[in-house]
């Protein structure tokens, strides 16, 4: 009988991120993720502490992807704005992508070695760029922020008030019926905000020399980077 393939510490995470994309967060658990490997679940534990290690692998192979898809993106570009507008997308799409992420990730300490990467290459950038640490890190703090909050928006389970309802709240209800019928950010919508966030930006945190008003040439409004690397995490 041929001998199964030996178990890596990558699959493992690959097969984990695929068990929360498509079961969700509860259904992940050393168990389960053997049954998925065909393996044992002792053998997990050569790669793992428990599943709360696990846990922190995903949460880093989500940080990998940010991080590979805003180094491929970034890398002719010029320009603060262009930078930050590319770590927005970025992080959206990573999370709308993998919604269940979000979540592992807002609720565990910031200790990945990827996400703690990724944070200091983009500080270096607008510090290179003339920024104060301060206003860099606010900046960036802001543009995360919004991003993270779009994909939440876009992940939710949307509108389901029934008509009687929505009756007594008639303002409510002329939005659901014209441009967002369900509550959600579009992609009009997000690039919208983005621009806006980053005017204020622009105007109250990046130093004068650097405050740009019009838009970097960069990915185009609507069409976010594809966020996986080639190897697949």
């Amino acid at each position: 009988m041929p001998r199964p393939p030996r178990l890596s510490r990558t699959a493992a995470v690959t097969t984990a991120l695929r068990i929360l994309d498509e079961e969700g967060p509860g259904a992940l658990s050393m168990r389960r993720l053997a049954q998925r490997l065909d393996v044992t679940s002792p053998s997990l534990y050569k790669h793992f502490r428990d599943l709360d290690d696990l846990l922190d692998a995903v949460a880093d192979a989500v940080a990998r992807r940010i991080n590979a898809a805003i180094t491929r993106e970034t890398e002719h570009l010029d320009g603060w704005r262009a930078e930050l507008s590319v770590v927005a997308r970025c992080y959206c799409l990573t999370f709308r992508r993998h919604p269940h992420t979000l979540a592992l990730v807002m609720r565990r300490p910031l200790r990945s070695r990827a996400s703690l990467a990724g944070i200091d290459d983009m500080l270096a950038v607008l510090l290179g760029r003339g920024w104060g640490l301060p206003e860099a890190t606010r900046a960036l703090l802001l543009v995360e922020s919004y991003a993270m909050g779009a994909a939440f928006t876009a992940a939710s389970a949307g509108f389901a008030a029934d008509s009687a309802e929505l009756a007594r709240h008639p303002a409510l209800s002329a939005a659901l019926s014209g441009s967002h019928p369900d509550l959600r950010l579009g992609t009009d919508d997000f690039e919208h905000g983005l621009t806006m966030l980053l005017d204020g930006i622009a105007r109250d945190l990046a130093p004068k020399a650097a405050r740009e008003t019009a838009p970097d040439a960069g990915t185009a409004p609507g069409t976010a980077p594809d966020t996986a690397p080639a190897d697949g995490l």
